[in-house]
């Protein structure tokens, strides 16, 4: 067994910082020291650890497989700690210094993003909140579980049982389409909308762990003219097309805003199905998670879509 007492365990910051940042540079500067300094550390760790952790790849660096093995567990261990000695005194968001990483794959992912952080700013300047809004990944799950990621919000609910899924609200679908579509108005039929063309999403998981809403809108066999990657692309092909689309009611109130799109109840009974926020079992106690999950249920627990009601 690795005996701890053999290494000066500050080098696990360095190795989480230049992991996260992909240089001794930058690495440096995040940890306010000087770039000698950060090398010299980065050859102990080597030397402790009988791997050289670190690659250069183009003008950074990569992990080796050791690297990216030892990662999680170093950030989780470096994540606990932090909390629990910045939390000693217990935890006051006005002064906290502690950094969260939440992943929102829901197609507001950017929007949500930017008023949690306006909202954090407020009565938690020190506290920082990174976002990643990338269509779900295949490894959310995993990143949750290993530390990587604190928090997910998304609409399909974690299966790994050690994680939380808590219901943040209820969306639904609409009809979109451009404001001057010559033949969708309100009042369209379902028979209308056959005759009609539709952009949608490329498949990405099996069409069973979809949403319960798109397997059913899935199975009306509508002629589906173009694919896209990410769901933020069918509205912009909708405004500048004869093309309809399908999307949550959460976005609504942005797509008719910000496009002009009309945005019209479905010609049908489709099931709503909850966003979720999504947490690791080990951080249910945890102050400050506490505080993060409250802010999350605070801000998006009712969106814009709700508070008006669907026209």
């Amino acid at each position: 067994m690795f005996n701890l007492r053999s290494i000066d365990l500050n080098l696990l910051t360095v190795f989480e910082a230049i992991y996260e940042v992909g240089a001794v540079v930058g690495a440096a500067e995040r940890l306010a020291l000087s770039q000698s300094t950060v090398s010299h550390a980065l050859s102990r760790l080597r030397t402790a650890c009988s791997d050289e952790l670190f690659v250069r790849a183009g003008q950074g660096l990569s992990p080796t497989p050791v690297a990216n093995a030892m990662y999680p567990v170093i950030k989780q261990g470096l994540d606990a700690l932090r909390a629990s000695l910045a939390e000693a005194g217990g935890f006051d968001p006005t002064r906290s210094q502690r950094r969260f990483r939440v992943a929102i794959p829901h197609p507001l992912g950017p929007f949500y993003a930017l008023d949690l952080k306006a909202a954090a700013a407020v009565v938690a300047p020190g506290i920082e909140l990174t976002f990643e809004t990338v269509s779900r990944p295949i490894d959310l799950e995993d990143r949750l579980r290993d530390g990587f990621l604190d928090l997910a919000i998304d609409w399909l609910p974690a299966e790994l049982d050690s994680l939380i899924n808590k219901s943040l609200f209820d969306d639904q679908l609409i009809l979109v389409a451009r404001r001057d579509h010559p033949s969708v108005r309100p009042g369209v039929t379902i028979d209308d909308l056959r005759k009609e063309k539709f952009v949608a999403l490329h498949a990405r998981r099996d069409i069973e762990r979809r949403p319960v809403a798109i397997r059913e809108f899935s199975r009306l066999g509508m002629h589906e003219e173009v694919r896209v990657s990410e769901l933020l692309e069918v509205p912009t092909i909708v405004a500048s097309t004869d093309l309809l689309g399908i999307m949550p009611l959460s976005i609504g109130p942005l797509l008719e805003k910000r496009l002009g799109l009309q945005v019209l109840p479905l010609p049908l009974e489709v099931s709503t199905g909850p966003i979720y926020i999504i947490w690791h079992k080990t951080r249910r106690n945890d102050i400050g998670h506490r505080w993060l999950r409250e802010l999350v249920e605070e801000k998006l627990g009712r969106p814009e879509s709700d508070k008006r009601g669907m026209r």
